[in-house]
């Protein structure tokens, strides 16, 4: 059995390049960390690990979320007003690296790019999550093996109401044309990220994702753009359907 705990950076509404500030974020990035069930308590015990650490080093009390964009723009955790600018890439990094190094973990990412994409805004959730249970069940296949996915609660009902379509679980018996899903068992599980430091690692997944495709200028001083590639590339899946590093586009 394995787990795929999935966070999202961006949101799901349209962009209009010509009001960018009055729109939605020009990208939907959906992360994704897969753990094998037999390696789980020992996966979690490196990333409490890590956050033990930066919790004595003075940085973030352990109980408080580890959420990236918060981090670097707080407006709700107080906690992280007091970090240094470049201390909290730092931090986001040493995570990353945390993840990066640890051998049972692999890594799914769906990227849609709304300045050019051709899917409709109001199918940018449902397209991405075809594209991630497309990605994790070929990753399933590989290992002949089922798996569950885990998300973040938001969007809860609309994920669930795709997934059951998806997998042909729904009480209206529709399902997705040309998707055929044969590994993936059961409804989405859903964990408030604040209670699962897995939900969290999917977030610094999304996110550095997000620096590295979508780059800024002022951030590049503090390597920001660099993170995904050097730390978390390669434990990236390879599917069919993804490009040269496993990027699943859409």
């Amino acid at each position: 059995m394995y787990f795929c705990y999935i966070d999202e950076s961006g949101d799901g509404g349209a962009y209009h390049a010509s009001q960018p500030d009055k729109s939605g974020s020009k990208y939907f990035i959906l992360g994704g960390l897969i753990v094998p069930a037999k390696n789980w308590k020992a996966s979690l015990d490196i990333l409490k690990s890590f956050k033990k650490r930066i919790a004595h080093q003075g940085y973030l009390p352990y109980d408080v979320e580890f959420h990236c964009s918060e981090l670097i723009d707080p407006h709700k955790i107080k906690e992280y007003t007091a970090i240094p600018t470049r201390d909290k890439w730092m931090l986001i990094e040493e995570f990353a690296e945390t993840i990066g190094l640890h051998g049972s973990f692999s890594i799914i990412c769906v990227v849609i790019d709304k300045t050019i994409t051709t899917i409709p805004p109001d199918e940018y959730l449902t397209e991405a999550l075809t594209r991630m249970y497309m990605g994790f069940d070929e990753f399933l296949k590989t290992k002949e093996d089922n798996g569950l996915l885990l998300f973040d609660r938001a969007s809860e009902k609309h994920i669930s109401t795709h997934a059951r379509k998806l997998l042909g679980t729904g009480s209206s018996g529709v399902t997705i044309p040309g998707v055929r899903i044969g590994w993936i068992i059961e409804d989405p599980i859903f964990r408030v990220s604040a209670d699962s430091i897995f939900i969290q690692s999917a977030d610094v997944i999304a996110y550095s994702l997000k620096e590295k495709e979508f780059p800024v200028t002022a951030k590049k001083k503090y390597n920001a753009d660099k993170i995904f590639i050097r730390k978390l590339l390669n434990r990236c899946f390879r599917s069919s359907i993804g490009d040269e590093n496993g990027i699943i586009r859409a």
